[in-house]
């Protein structure tokens, strides 16, 4: 949240959507006697909100920034010759063995 604040003291956002978000924040540690940290999810909520979207676009913007890093971590999984761990089970899946859609000769 860090450029969140400097872009407050820039007068870049009017900076309410983080002092509200700061003070859920706080009332949630209290309640729950330790400190929670704020997630991704609502960070980027704040960033969002304080650029100025509406709030309808919430839900898709949320799918957008949470596709990107599944995307980003199967890609990091495959570069280290891990398996994407999916949704269905191993003896669903499949290896192609069609011929190489890609040609090597561009």
């Amino acid at each position: 949240m860090a450029r969140v604040d400097a872009a407050i003291a820039s007068g870049t956002v009017s900076g309410g959507v983080r002092i509200a978000a700061a003070a859920l924040q706080s009332v949630l540690n209290k309640q729950k006697n330790r400190n929670i940290p704020m997630n991704i999810d609502g960070a980027t909520a704040v960033i969002f909100a304080e650029l100025g979207f509406a709030g309808p676009l919430a839900r898709g913007l949320y799918c957008l920034t949470r596709s990107v890093g599944a995307m980003a971590h199967a890609w990091e999984q495959q570069n280290q010759g891990g398996r994407n761990k999916g949704p269905t089970p191993p003896a669903y899946r499949w290896t192609y063995t069609g011929p190489n859609p890609i040609k090597e000769d561009r």
